[in-house]
């Protein structure tokens, strides 16, 4: 019987000390080479802070309130349907010219048609018994001047006579609703206009204004020689606005017409906006120059110009810092190296910020902090340099 050959348990154990070893080797070597490689960024041969910095220029600065919005006419009017029905017929054609009272649409009046005959029966049924009822009074009054009838049956006569009236006049009521609500299957326009219609069709069912939605839009009637833009403001630009202020308006859509308009209404209560629940407020901006390509709906972007300076001393925002107590300072580049130095700032817009005192035209100011500035940076009214902070700690 043959069997295979087996190796001794001591060389199999030192074959696997050797191999173990050797990965733990290369593993070593490995992370050696690594750290050679990043040490020196890490912690030795340190480099010289590069900070990048800008110079105090003369520049025009614009406080401005960037907003967008969409195009509507100043006057215009919703048009909604009463009641509930099927469109059965479309007169009028988007974008056409209407005047008052033109028809637009109509609804299915045939249910409605019918219940205003059955409410005309019903009122001559009414009618019929009302004569009747003071025939029969009449009657038992004559009898009761010769004292032939009895007080019972004169009060009842009379009781029934004043039912009939008052059957009648129900009568008469409710057919003057369904004749009201049978009007109202007509759409006319409520005034003279453009009218901006919404994609109908016959045959479709649309709600009235008594539905949790308001009811189904079929368009509106909209003057188009006076346009305007309504936009949304937050809370703390809103107070900054008055009425009559100058805007610019640029229309997205028609690329670089930018038009005048002049702020006409700013709402006096708040809304909550949709998308994150801020306080808001519509503000109507009129379109002083005429458009002929404009249409309502259009989105546009509107600037507010709330204050402006020419030829200020200005630097890039980013080089401007605050202290604790909303003091402002920069960092001033000199031959010995950084200086923190208080600064009165004015007005800014997206790019710079004025300066009021404390720099003058083309001294270079750091747009970052520098790493090696020492120690807290104090109140406006006690900056300190960074040189002096050095001598300080080496005395």
């Amino acid at each position: 019987m043959s069997s295979r050959s087996k190796l001794p348990r001591w060389l199999v154990n030192t074959l696997r000390i050797l191999l173990s070893l050797v990965l733990l080797a290369g593993l070593v070597w490995g992370g050696f080479q690594l750290w050679r490689i990043i040490s020196p960024s890490l912690f030795g041969n340190k480099r010289d802070e590069v900070v990048p910095t800008t110079k105090v220029r003369i520049a025009s600065i614009a406080e401005e309130i960037i907003a967008v919005g969409r195009i509507r006419a100043v006057f215009s009017t919703e048009l909604r349907s009463e009641i509930n029905g099927r469109i059965i017929k479309i007169t009028g054609v988007d974008g056409k010219v209407v005047t008052k009272g033109e028809e637009i649409l109509r609804l299915d009046q045939q249910d409605l048609l019918t219940q205003v005959q059955e409410a005309e029966r019903s009122i001559e049924a009414a009618r019929l018994k009302a004569q009747k009822a003071r025939r029969d009074y009449s009657r038992l009054a004559e009898l009761d001047k010769r004292s032939l009838t009895t007080p019972k049956d004169m009060e009842d006569a009379r009781t029934a006579q004043a039912l009939a009236d008052n059957d009648a006049s129900i009568a008469e009521s409710r057919a003057a609703n369904l004749r009201d609500r049978l009007t109202k299957t007509i759409i006319r326009a409520p005034h003279d206009g453009t009218l901006l219609l919404r994609d109908l069709t016959e045959g479709q069912v649309i709600t009235g204004v008594a539905a949790q939605n308001g009811g189904t839009m079929l368009g509106e009637v909209a003057d188009l020689s006076a346009l305007m833009v309504r936009t949304n403001i937050n809370e703390i630009d809103v107070a900054r606005l008055r009425g009559d202020d100058p805007a610019k308006v640029r229309i997205d859509p028609l690329g670089n017409v930018i038009l005048d308009g002049v702020v006409k209404r700013i709402a006096t209560s708040a809304l909550e906006s949709a998308q994150d629940r801020t306080r808001i407020f519509p503000v109507d901006v009129v379109l002083q120059t005429p458009e002929p390509r404009l249409r309502p709906g259009m989105s546009s972007t509107i600037t507010f110009t709330l204050s402006r300076v020419d030829k200020t001393p200005a630097v890039l925002l980013s080089a401007v810092f605050a202290t604790a107590d909303a003091g402002r300072y920069v960092f001033v580049k000199t031959p010995e190296g950084f200086t923190v130095r208080p600064v009165e700032t004015g007005i800014a817009d997206t790019r710079r910020v004025q300066i009021l005192s404390g720099l003058a035209e083309n001294e270079e100011v750091a747009l970052t902090r520098p790493l090696d500035f020492l120690g807290e940076i104090p109140g406006s009214s006690g900056a300190v340099s960074d040189l002096s902070r050095r001598k300080a700690k080496g005395s």
